[in-house]
């Protein structure tokens, strides 16, 4: 069932569907070296909030990163090596398009870069 942006179901469609798939592959990337951890918002009500968001940070032996996607279909990644903090890798998505994203698609580089430590 879609709704309006103005609030509803599809408004939080998205971030249920990331929620899910971050959580489905925490156990697989455990297998590759990756550990998975929901990030920390604070007792804030989403509701005050105009655009609410969910993360997720991702740690390896050389890099840690995190992915936000937001209710309005945006995402941002980012992966910094840990020891010299160096951001290797950036991104922004304006609107994520399709209504079943692919996360393993769209986030491939991200986890290429974060197991390898590199700027790809």
């Amino acid at each position: 069932m879609l709704v309006n942006s103005e609030g509803g179901e599809a408004f939080h469609m998205i971030r249920n569907q990331f929620n899910q798939w971050a959580q489905c592959q925490a156990e697989r990337l455990q297998t590759l070296g990756i550990s998975t951890e929901q990030a920390k918002q604070g007792n804030i009500d989403e509701r005050l909030i105009p655009d609410p968001s969910t993360g997720f940070i991702h740690e390896s032996e050389y890099a840690i990163g995190q992915v936000t996607v937001w209710a309005s279909k945006q995402m941002e990644y980012e992966v910094v090596n840990i020891e010299t903090e160096e951001l290797l890798l950036w991104k922004y998505v304006e609107n994520i398009e399709d209504d079943e994203p692919e996360f393993d698609w769209i986030l491939r580089q991200y986890f290429e870069v974060l197991q390898s430590g590199l700027k790809p």
